[in-house]
């Protein structure tokens, strides 16, 4: 089971996400950082367990108030030894890691519309989809975009906004399902993991990989957890 820390980005600071509210998320200030530098918190993180990939959710760029580019793009040199995936709103945003296995773009379906999706598909496979779900779990894009399989890459986050630090656990309804009618495509958890009993339970129904931010944050998932999965 993989663990992936995600980071969420606002004017600069790390912030705590919360069922998609994106204008109310204020600067993290948690039991595991009481700081809201990103610096701070990966390394708080990395405290936790020696993960190998964090997610990053540029939050001005997705609301198109400007970017945290020049920030983020720090970071490349800082820690060469991490694959950093990256939603900012665009499939051609402005990094420039050192080295191609240190960032993953990601685009959601939010952003992106059937024919530019097509084109990214048809240039290259090293991105991955997010299906998103908004706070009353409906359908974020086009619809037909959660149906096409010839569209999607690899790997797919399924986020479901509304669950994002309610702490009501993830969605394994919707998630079985993805998993059980493309079977040929990895799916990634995002939104609602509490614990480790959560993450068992998404082994279980054949989901190994998860976006995780609040359990790691209030000290629900601990290294021990984490020691377990594996």
């Amino acid at each position: 089971m993989q663990i992936i820390p995600v980071i969420d980005i606002k004017a600069g600071q790390v912030v705590l996400a919360r069922q998609g509210q994106r204008h109310n998320y204020q600067p993290l200030s948690t039991p595991l950082c009481r700081s809201s530098q990103i610096d701070d918190v990966l390394d708080a993180y990395l405290n936790v367990s020696s993960f190998t990939s964090i997610y990053i959710a540029d939050l001005d760029a997705l609301m198109n108030a400007g970017n945290n580019h020049a920030l983020i793009n720090s970071l490349f040199s800082r820690y060469p030894y991490l694959n950093f995936i990256i939603d900012s709103g665009s499939a051609k945003p402005l990094y420039r890691p050192p080295h191609t296995q240190q960032f993953t773009p990601v685009i959601a379906t939010e952003s992106i519309v059937k024919q530019d999706l097509a084109k990214l598909k048809q240039d290259s496979d090293n991105f991955i989809l997010s299906l998103d779900f908004s706070a009353q779990d409906t359908q974020m894009g086009e619809r037909h975009l959660y149906k096409s399989p010839d569209l999607w890459p690899k790997r797919l986050i399924l986020m479901t906004l509304g669950l994002v630090g309610k702490n009501s656990g993830p969605d394994l309804i919707k998630l079985a399902d993805y998993h059980h009618n493309y079977p040929e495509h990895d799916f990634i958890a995002a939104g609602g993991v509490r614990h480790v009993k959560d993450l068992l339970q998404l082994k279980k129904i054949g989901i190994e990989i998860a976006l995780v931010a609040s359990a790691l944050h209030n000290r629900s998932l601990t290294s021990r957890d984490i020691e377990q999965l594996n």
